[in-house]
């Protein structure tokens, strides 16, 4: 998983010159057009402050203070937010007629085609959504305020001078408010009959308590920050000291028991809260979870298809894992049983400690290393930009699982960085980490993220982060490793890549049994730990973020597909003069946007092909 993109700001129009552009299209049209799209992008970040810092925006660019103040999260914004984004797509909609073919038409598709979903989703009353996220409940166990400002303070708000400093106590300040607003949402949602699970609530009542229970002085939120504000020159400002105290005034004063009149709270709801609860169980449910399944997927395949196409896609990866599994002499017992053992052999089986933690990153580091050297045959002119393998912060392990990838920021303050959970309870045999590496560094989100920063897209382009797109190309990029030969040495690696893969569709069939078919929980939990081998603990995890974030585990296995049904037509058009390199290139070249334009891409590279 990633989030949107660094940005680099662009403009399509000329103060000078002929009427027209190179496409045709009238310069005061072009100027029109881009208007409504800076506006927009303009009313995102007036929105969404916190997404500003995260990109590393200068105030200048966001035109709104940004550092020292967080999101409202109020119901009023909520409805706000709703009829602004109504208004914003009325707007695109109304632009004057150009091209279909021009660079401007596919900007205003792209943009569109992501505004009517969104729209649609907000209609139903309740969640919540920004550019490329929907989700159904107004805080969970793994987001909301609660998480996401100390995340934020932490990972992402600048602090380099006694300025930034001062938004930093602002920002903290401003979070027990941001923390009531998101609560009033939650019980407001509640009395309207959407609810969270029991065992979502639980989980969330237990990470609000853990948080506040941490002693002051060593809170990740008053350490960090104490570190780095005494590197401040001492005589411009306020002491390191007067800064550390003031941020642990705020925390024993305000911060602390709002997270503890939170918890009280969820406590109380939960008595009210559904045992089991997919999105069926809500009013218009089903209705709901097929847009979020056009959201993150597709919009027209339906839940039963998905379901129906994960269960044949499982039937012939099972084929090719016990044909692996065959050839080194492992046999009988089930695929996720073999698998299961697998983990489990000397060599796989390691406790994270000081040491092994360390193995980790260097594994990652070398399977990164690895691919970047051969990555000009897997995506042809791919940018090369540094990549840094780092262990999560500590904060975040405690509620989010696996690894995820952040690109550089719009300033350069960050470089991309591969972030990997190597908290207690995480477990990372070695044959799985070349996969992982492939997926969230190279060739996947690292490379695809690098090669979105060089194209010339406007700043609400860059801000929008096409789900199906993005997850469906770091799945494939799994398959391009593959196909590299990356693990022509490395058998049980291999094995990985095919866990991996199966674990993508496993996912979509818990997925669509959860919010379709009335699973269960457990029956979740039991059909991942047998089909995949993986984890119990792990899937558990896994099962509680499909219960509070329907339809995003689809994305990669919808994405996935589509991808590789482009490339088998491509190669069946093409034939012996198909180059593997430029059409994953054609891939990548347009940035994010719905997979039909890219299939439209796909089309007009062989084609240009076929004419040459």
């Amino acid at each position: 998983m990633r989030p949107v993109f660094a940005l680099a700001a662009v403009s399509l129009a000329a103060s000078c010159g002929p009427a027209v552009n190179e496409d045709g299209i009238a310069r005061r049209t072009v100027r029109d057009i881009n208007r409504v799209m800076e506006d927009t992008a303009q009313a995102e970040l007036a929105l969404s402050p916190e997404t500003a810092t995260r990109l590393g925006l200068e105030e200048s660019s966001a035109r709104v203070s940004i550092n020292d103040v967080l999101d409202d999260r109020s119901q009023a914004r909520f409805e706000r937010a709703r009829l602004l984004r109504i208004e914003l797509l009325n707007r695109l909609l109304q632009t004057p007629y150009i091209p279909s073919e021009s660079e401007l038409a596919r900007h205003l598709d792209v943009i569109s085609s992501h505004y009517e979903a969104l729209t649609r989703l907000e209609a139903y009353g309740y969640g919540r959504y920004s550019l490329g996220m929907a989700r159904p409940y107004a805080v969970d166990q793994i987001s909301g305020a609660w998480v996401d400002v100390p995340d934020l303070l932490i990972s992402a708000q600048p602090l380099r001078s006694h300025a930034d400093a001062k938004d930093y106590l602002a920002r903290l300040a401003a979070l027990p408010d941001t923390i009531a607003d998101e609560r009033r949402r939650l019980l407001s949602d509640a009395k309207s009959g959407v609810i969270p699970p029991q065992i979502v609530l639980d989980q969330l009542e237990a990470r609000l308590r853990e948080f506040a229970r941490q002693p002051i002085q060593t809170h990740p939120l008053i350490q960090t920050f104490g570190n780095v504000v005494s590197g401040l020159d001492a005589t411009a400002g306020p002491s390191a000291n007067t800064y550390r105290e003031a941020a642990a005034r705020t925390m024993l004063d305000e911060v602390i028991p709002a997270y503890r009149e939170f918890a009280d709270e969820v406590a109380r709801l939960k008595l009210q809260a559904p045992k089991e609860a997919g999105m069926s169980s809500l009013q218009d449910g089903d209705a709901y979870y097929r847009d979020l399944l056009a959201f993150y997927a597709s919009p027209d395949v339906g839940p039963e298809f998905l379901h129906q196409e994960a269960l044949s896609a499982i039937d012939a990866i099972n084929a090719e894992i016990d044909a692996q599994f065959e050839s080194l002499g492992l046999s009988g017992g089930t695929v996720g049983e073999r698998l299961a053992y697998l983990a489990e052999t000397p060599g796989q089986a390691r406790p994270l400690n000081v040491d092994t933690r360390t193995q980790v990153l260097s594994t990652l580091r070398q399977a990164v290393s690895a691919a970047t050297e051969v990555l000009p045959r897997m995506v042809a002119d791919a940018a090369n930009e540094s990549l840094v393998v780092a262990r999560m912060p500590v904060l975040k392990e405690a509620t989010y699982s696996g690894a995820l990838y952040s690109p550089a920021t719009a300033d350069g303050t960050s470089p991309g960085l591969l972030l990997i959970n190597l908290g207690e309870g995480e477990e990372w045999p070695p044959f799985t980490l070349p996969t992982l590496a492939a997926h969230e560094g190279v060739p996947g989100h690292h490379t695809e993220s690098t090669m979105t920063t060089r194209t010339r897209n406007p700043l609400l382009r860059q801000m929008i982060w096409d789900v199906a797109f993005g997850e469906g190309w770091g799945t494939y990029a799994e398959d391009l490793a593959d196909s590299a030969g990356q693990y022509g040495d490395d058998p049980l690696g291999r094995l990985g890549y095919l866990q991996s893969i199966l674990f993508r569709a496993a996912r979509v069939v818990a997925d669509t049994g959860l919010h379709s078919r009335g699973w269960s929980y457990q029956q979740a939990v039991d059909y991942l730990v047998d089909t995949t081998g993986l984890p119990r603990t792990q899937m558990e995890r896994e099962v509680l973020r499909y219960l509070v974030w329907p339809g995003q585990a689809v994305s990669y296995f919808a994405g996935r597909n589509r991808i590789l049904d482009m490339r088998t037509r491509a190669e069946a058009v093409v034939g012996a003069r198909f180059d593997n390199a430029s059409f994953n290139s054609v891939i990548l070249s347009g940035g994010p946007r719905p997979l039909d334009l890219v299939e439209a891409d796909v089309e007009s590279w062989y084609q240009r092909q076929l004419q040459n």
